[in-house]
């Protein structure tokens, strides 16, 4: 797999050239992107007609590029095969990315989406309000750190599990497909890391906090999660969901599983 980058009509295309991108290349994918990205291209159409197969770590990297590019740009999704698109339909991300089947098309969609991002910024700024409170969860929310899974308001309740990070369970991404119980819309998220009490998870969706959901998803070959949780905690598109009445099976297996990977690092420390 190799990548290729040139400005078009004023807009930064790349091109990856290969047919595959999955766990081999998913990485320095990720960081070519982010570098393109902190460069100043936030505008970005991925040209992916060659490519035929990607897996979980290889989607998790494109959703890590929009999630890099927040609301400071756009990225369009361009000449999408039949096997890429089905993966995106399997895990409802294709209600996420923006997608056009050419690039004359990407440019188009492109600059429509530009247009409503700046007519939404200016009514944003017609409505906006002085607020009259500041929300607790909102508060709470801002001492979290980065990667760190908070799963209660309260702070005496703050790690009452052993958490772990997925790659100690599984090398590519873990992705749980998560419907919302009050709307009905489903999306994707990625696991960061999880434990008997819940999981903080990556997802392109906006979701908020106090919204609950069912999630459901395969860790490794043998366990399906299915469970309910709630969002306790949000920060810059990673959000802390703690189970509701979780299983039996589902506890046993992820305290078993955290505990074996703590006790593993403690033996090789």
């Amino acid at each position: 797999m190799k990548i290729k980058t040139g400005i078009y009509n004023g807009v930064f295309v790349v091109t990856c050239d290969g047919t595959r991108l999955d766990a081999s290349f998913a990485q320095n994918f990720f960081s070519s992107m982010r570098s393109f990205i902190q460069n100043g291209h936030t505008d970005i159409i991925l040209e992916l007609s060659h490519v035929k197969f990607i897996d979980s770590t290889g989607l998790g990297a494109i959703v890590r590029c929009l999630k890099e590019i927040d609301n400071r740009g756009h990225l369009v999704l361009c000449g999408v095969s039949e096997n890429v698109l089905s993966l995106l339909v399997m895990t409802h991300l294709d209600a996420v990315f923006l997608s056009a089947s050419s690039l004359v098309s990407a440019f188009e969609l492109l600059k429509a989406e530009k247009e409503k991002t700046v007519e939404l910024q200016a009514q944003q700024e017609a409505d906006i309000e002085k607020p009259h409170g500041i929300d607790a969860s909102l508060l709470n929310s801002l001492s979290m750190e980065d990667g760190e899974e908070i799963l209660e308001v309260d702070t005496r309740e703050r790690r009452r599990h052993r958490r772990v990070a997925h790659e100690y369970i599984i090398s590519n991404d873990i992705i749980v497909h998560i419907t919302n119980k009050g709307t009905g819309k489903r999306s994707a998220a990625i696991i960061l890391n999880i434990s008997a009490g819940g999981l903080l998870a990556v997802s392109p969706s906006n979701l908020a906090v106090g919204d609950t959901f069912f999630m459901e998803g395969r860790i490794g070959k043998n366990f399906k999660l299915q469970e309910s949780a709630v969002i306790r905690n949000s920060r810059g598109g990673k959000y802390g969901f703690e189970f509701i009445d979780p299983s039996s099976q589902t506890t046993a297996f992820l305290q078993q599983m955290t505990g074996a990977v703590v006790l593993d690092r403690k033996l090789r420390e």
